[in-house]
């Protein structure tokens, strides 16, 4: 169903089906893959028992309680993006570089001077990325098979008397989508003359999303340890598309070329909590879970979309220039709850192994509005999206004062169709040297998936891809001071 068309078209970034927009919009703002400290990105996340890190707040806060003093870090990274999109066989590649504050904050740790019952206690508050949503993508081939015109005349076609004021009135106003009156239907040159126009297609994104935590944990007898996270999401994210198509070899009559542009941004904030426990039975062994309840979203899209078309000389049809307006749309999301479990093995003062394990069920993401329930919606990504399985692990080897770091992470494909195995790695590692005083850490980590990028639909469930691999790289820098 093609509802309210203003309101369909705003939930996602690229012309797909209904129902991609969808698992696009609700999975976008519901993956977290936390920048943290540069000790918790070198040990690959997993170090969610071991605690004593201020990426605590985001994983497990009972792991603020093994802190002993007072203590400022700060995390800056610097990260970077490779594309390669592979089109009907044309391969381009495509970069975006960026600096990022991957965490800060302040943790104040207490000593009840207590032998049993809470026997120490501390508090912090700070700051950490969740997601980075920067990244650029470059498509360039021949196609032979459609053209984004035809997106635009079948849902002309399906309902000829409203047409999308950001998409199919575009192209009928800069006369690329004209309409025969007496076949009543609207229709395109390329559908006459044929296919095999150039196309090419940038896509930047841009944006974050980061939670400002305020955390507090406690001490048991040394023996177990409770902590509590408030979390306020800021979300800021931005695409821009732009589409051209060209008759480079003049083989379609009058048309020379058109560029359509696309611009999408969400901006909002969101509240969350989260509750951690770990156990220690023994001095070599820490074994938590954690608790991450539903973050809920109140979110504000606005779109702006653009037409240019371009005709040989000669052809009588003026070169054209049509906008959209501006549209603004305000809904809610509600992400899926997390489970996570932890364990890490500490080798005497020589060496710690660590071991993670997360629970996501993304089929369980909610979208709301004031004007509307979106139960078709929400239905369509219970059937498209499902429950992952993550896991991470990650191990530490102590040179006196001098650290050594490795670990790895694996992310499920969040989705049910294996034809996007949308599954991801992230490898990492990594140094440190401490002090009484503060601590030095360095890391470095790289990550790779592949995304089958759905342009737009020419058919009725049938959607123009391209094939793309994205590898992330992210040096990340903290340091920490202790008081």
């Amino acid at each position: 169903m093609k509802k309210l068309s203003f309101i369909a078209m705003l939930l996602v970034g690229f012309i797909l089906s209904l129902d991609a927009q969808n698992e696009t919009q609700a999975l976008r703002y519901s993956q977290y893959t936390p920048f943290g400290t540069a000790r918790y990105v070198a040990q690959g996340g997993a170090i969610g028992a071991l605690g004593a890190d201020l990426t605590s707040m985001v994983t497990n806060p009972a792991g603020l309680a093994f802190y002993r003093s007072a203590e400022f870090s700060v995390t800056p990274s610097f990260y970077w993006v490779n594309t390669r999109s592979d089109f009907m066989g044309s391969v381009t590649e495509d970069s975006e570089f960026r600096f990022n504050l991957a965490s800060m904050g302040m943790v104040n740790a207490m000593n009840t001077n207590q032998k049993s019952g809470i026997v120490g206690a501390a508090f912090g508050f700070g700051y950490n990325t969740l997601v980075n949503f920067n990244k650029s993508t470059y498509t360039n081939g021949i196609n032979d098979n459609s053209s984004l015109l035809d997106d635009f005349t079948w849902h002309a076609n399906a309902d000829p008397d409203n047409l999308n004021p950001y998409y199919e009135q575009l192209a009928f106003d800069s006369y690329l989508m004209p309409y025969d009156e007496t076949a009543e239907v609207y229709w395109h040159d390329m559908q006459l003359d044929g296919y095999g126009q150039q196309l090419a297609r940038s896509s930047q994104e841009s944006g974050y999303i980061g939670e400002y935590s305020f955390a507090g944990a406690f001490n048991f007898s040394n023996l177990l340890y409770f902590g509590a996270t408030f979390g306020i999401h800021a979300v800021r994210y931005y695409e821009d598309i732009y589409h051209t198509e060209t008759d480079y070899d003049n083989h379609v009559l009058d048309f020379d070329s058109f560029r359509f542009r696309e611009f999408n941004s969400t901006r909002g904030w969101g509240l969350t909590g989260r509750f951690g426990m770990i156990l220690r039975p023994m001095q070599m062994l820490r074994v938590g879970a954690s608790l991450h309840l539903p973050t809920y979203y109140w979110l504000t899209d606005e779109k702006y979309t653009d037409m240019n078309s371009f005709w040989d000389s000669g052809s009588g049809i003026p070169d054209a220039f049509e906008g959209s307006p501006n549209g603004i749309y305000d809904y809610e999301l509600q992400t899926p709850l997390r489970v996570d479990a932890n364990a890490s093995l500490i080798l005497f003062k020589l060496a710690t192994i660590s071991f993670g394990y997360e629970y996501v069920d993304y089929s369980s993401a909610k979208l709301d509005a004031y004007d509307y329930n979106f139960y078709d919606e929400n239905n369509q990504i219970s059937q498209d999206l499902r429950s992952v399985n993550n896991f991470m692990a990650g191990a530490e080897f102590r040179f006196s004062t001098f650290y050594l770091r490795g670990g790895a992470q694996y992310y499920s494909s969040p989705y049910f169709d294996t034809n996007n195995n949308a599954e991801s790695w992230v490898y990492s590692g990594g140094f440190g040297v401490r002090s009484k005083l503060g601590y030095l850490d360095i890391s470095y980590s790289h990550s790779n998936k592949t995304d089958v990028y759905g342009m737009y639909s020419y058919e009725p469930g049938l959607n123009e891809v391209s094939l793309n691999e994205i590898n992330g790289n992210n040096i990340i820098c903290t340091l920490g001071f202790k008081f």
